[in-house]
């Protein structure tokens, strides 16, 4: 009776585990939703209140907002990137607890932000200022990079938050892969100090890795989960 009684206890916490698990990955999807969604608004139509005035050629005055489009391509592509990655380590991490949600808290604040220096690179490429749009893009990388592997870090620490199915080599090539990321996004900050366009190109390219296909998740001999554990994943 009281190893019943365990089973229940032991089958309850899972539950609540990974309903938590559930909650915060829909209010981290409802978080990306939004960022991607508002990133058209930020597009003014020409003769609108807050769109250009004073142009006698419509086609003309749309391609002049270049830039904006370059900013919402470049936005979208970033914030994409860390979607996946998202949506892939749902396949990794098994439940959550207080200070995983504080940290990811500060990852979806770093998502939510980094339009800013993005559209600011974009404004201000060939000025006078770029130099320092670049230094500003390269930090908000770097900093949206750091969060996300802040989130790796403590969930892998005694693998506390991970699949406990999942082979350690599997989880150690993980590391390196999120890890040689991050530190390049890290790198080129102090690089976009002396040569800023080389800078930015590192930070965008070490974005362009998130974009592709992650390795397949290895588990511990008979221990794979099943096919319709894996199509709810």
């Amino acid at each position: 009776m009281m190893l019943g009684n365990g089973r229940e206890a032991t089958a309850a916490e899972t539950h609540g585990a990974e309903r938590g698990l559930d909650r915060l990955e829909g209010f981290s999807d409802a978080v990306f939703a939004i960022a991607l969604t508002l990133l058209i608004v930020e597009i003014k139509v020409p003769g609108s209140p807050d769109g250009t005035h004073g142009y006698s050629d419509l086609v003309r005055a749309m391609a002049e907002q270049w830039r904006e489009y370059l900013a919402l391509v470049l936005c979208y592509v970033v914030i994409g990137a860390y979607w996946l990655q998202h949506h892939y380590s749902g396949r990794i991490y098994a439940r959550s607890d207080h200070w995983f949600s504080v940290i990811k808290l500060l990852f979806l604040l770093a998502i939510v932000v980094i339009p800013y220096p993005i559209r600011v690179w974009c404004f201000h490429l060939g000025t006078e200022f770029e130099p320092v749009a670049s230094a500003t893009l390269v930090a908000g990388l770097a900093l949206t990079a750091c969060t996300w592997m802040a989130t790796w870090f403590y969930a892998m620490r005694g693998r506390r938050l991970m699949d406990e199915r999942l082979a350690p080599y599997f989880l150690q090539q993980m590391t390196r892969r999120y890890g040689v990321a991050t530190l390049v996004q890290i790198a080129a900050v102090p690089v976009v100090l002396a040569a800023w366009r080389i800078g930015v190109a590192i930070a965008l390219l070490s974005v362009a890795f998130f974009l592709l296909p992650q390795p397949t998740p290895r588990y511990n001999p008979g221990e794979e989960p099943s096919e319709a554990e894996k199509l709810n994943k």
